[in-house]
């Protein structure tokens, strides 16, 4: 039973992998990359799901109504924050500190759902911490804006946890492509109504870029963040949140690779620090 979820874990890593490359190589704007990758994710999941997402929103009560919508409006700002931080520091620092969410779940579950952690958990916030001042030093010296890259990512992280926290309880009452063709919807109206607001051009694009944008909807949205939800529906979220870290490992080596992007020692150190921090938190209550 299980052999094959794990299959579709693996799979959703290396999508996600890829999402900070094609973003990249992209020329558009942030905020019309994340509404493009939501907006196209919803569409493409709604002739599957809308009957069935329809009628479970019928059937929600206002107070769950309100945290599928919540969960929605959260992605958007998480994709919005790390989606601009490619643009300030290096794939690799970007992608490990927005993977730092389970760290930033469970504080929040700490502090809002009065729940209890372990002694390895807060090992892990303490080891996060620490490989975050040490990335944050080592990216001053190769990246001018890196700080603010990295705060914008760190910002992502918490964002996303807040997304985590919000569709934790709904998860059981409502199967993973409704859900994510839901938060998908919201977020990807929230975001083109951003992107239109503050300037930022929707169209106009080469065919190059459309080929991108399409991938994005295609590879790390659907495939990617689908496989992470449906896992999560059968796993225990330690697990889940340890095998996402194959996903920064998965988006530096592109970097590496495709963009000629090679990371120092000290700033593979720092990286490596984080990660250790992100999988005693994510394994804490296994």
């Amino acid at each position: 039973m299980k052999i094959p979820v794990y299959c579709y874990l693996l799979v959703g890593v290396i999508a996600l992998g890829c999402s900070a490359i094609l973003i990249r190589l992209a020329d558009a704007e942030p905020l019309a990359i994340a509404a493009y990758r939501m907006g196209g994710g919803a569409l493409l999941l709604l002739p599957f799901t809308a009957r069935n997402a329809m009628h479970l929103w019928g059937a929600l009560t206002l107070k769950e109504k309100i945290i599928w919508v919540g969960s929605g409006i959260f992605l958007a700002f998480h994709f919005a924050f790390w989606i601009e931080s490619l643009s300030h520091t290096s794939v690799a620092s970007s992608v490990v500190l927005a993977t730092t969410n389970p760290i930033f779940a469970g504080i929040g579950g700490v502090v809002l759902l009065g729940e209890r952690e372990g002694r390895n958990f807060w090992l892990g916030v303490v080891l996060v911490i620490a490989g975050s001042a040490s990335l944050a030093y080592s990216d001053l010296l190769g990246w001018e804006s890196s700080f603010w890259g990295n705060f914008l990512a760190l910002s992502a992280a918490v964002m996303a946890s807040a997304y985590m926290l919000c569709g934790r309880k709904l998860r059981m009452k409502i199967p993973v492509a409704a859900y994510v063709t839901g938060c998908y919807g919201f977020s990807g109206v929230l975001l083109f109504g951003a992107a239109l607001i503050l300037g930022q051009p929707l169209d106009g694009y080469s065919q190059n870029t459309w080929l991108l944008l399409f991938a994005m909807i295609l590879l790390p949205t659907l495939v990617g963040h689908t496989s992470i939800n449906y896992a999560l529906g059968h796993l225990h979220p330690g697990k889940v949140a340890l095998a996402v870290v194959g996903e920064p490992i998965v988006a530096t080596g592109l970097a590496w690779w495709l963009l000629q992007e090679i990371p120092t020692s000290s700033r593979l150190f720092a990286c490596s620090i984080i990660l250790m921090g992100i999988v005693l938190g994510g394994r804490s209550k296994n």
